[in-house]
């Protein structure tokens, strides 16, 4: 089932948007967020296929929410829905990435359905929300199995190394919690002459438990400065890979 999720602080028009894709996309499934503290923790435990944006929210606004959910979940499709002017945020948005950029009164003009319609094609689903029966077979063709994950980040110029903090608690990665290498609960390895990580094989410690684990990655100096952690997000379960499909003993 395709799953949408509407981060909106407004309840009346939350309802509005709510109610208008029920009746448009009956099997489509739909979770509510009200705040970014909300959209995170939906992401992490289940990541939704689409997600309809404000652009004002309590705390950081939509799209500083959005560059945080494109860096560990590039694949979701997100919409900024704003009542600004769409030319004032327009460079913005650019900036964070966001897929499409709306202006709130759209959803009763029809273009939101017309987008909408052609995400689902593109991802395999039936217009009104539920899988195609030739999606389906091909997802369980698939094993749900990650053999390995590469962590990546931007490189900074002042930096001469950088560390990677690893946990299921979130709030351990977050500044009223986290203490760097005293942090309790926490592991942690130091890179150094490159930003990307491939797990598991640079990374043996990292936990081989399925579930959602958040990755804080801090640039350090020469004198042993670190900053403050940039935080990622995934789902994470690892299998060995297949037995060999064929074999056999031959005589020398």
């Amino acid at each position: 089932m395709f799953r949408t999720m509407l981060v909106e602080d407004n309840h009346s028009f939350r309802q509005v948007v709510k109610f208008y894709l029920q009746s448009v996309f009956p099997s489509m499934s739909i979770i509510e967020a009200a705040d970014g503290i909300e959209a995170l923790k939906e992401v992490d435990s289940c990541p939704p296929d689409l997600i309809f944006m404000d652009f004002i929210l309590p705390g950081e606004n939509g799209l500083e929410l959005t560059r945080k959910i494109k860096a560990s979940h590039p694949d979701i499709v997100i919409i900024i829905l704003t009542g600004y002017d769409l030319k004032e945020i327009q460079d913005l948005a650019t900036q964070r990435k966001p897929d499409y950029l709306f202006s709130k009164g759209s959803i009763a003009t029809g273009e939101i359905a017309t987008l909408v319609k052609s995400i689902l094609s593109e991802k395999g689903f039936r217009a009104d929300g539920s899988i195609q029966p030739s999606e389906l077979r091909r997802r369980g063709n698939i094993a749900p199995c990650v053999l390995k994950r590469r962590i990546w980040w931007e490189s900074v110029p002042e930096a001469s190394s950088y560390r990677l903090y690893i946990s299921k608690d979130r709030t351990l990665l977050e500044p009223d919690h986290f203490s760097w290498e005293t942090t309790p609960g926490i592991i942690s390895k130091t890179v150094i002459g490159k930003t990307e990580l491939v797990i598991p094989d640079e990374w043996p410690e990292f936990p081989t438990e399925p579930g959602t684990y958040h990755i804080g990655i801090t640039s350090g100096d020469d004198l042993g400065n670190q900053s403050d952690p940039f935080l990622l997000s995934g789902v994470f379960k690892f299998f060995a890979p297949p037995a060999p499909s064929r074999g056999g003993i031959e005589r020398l």
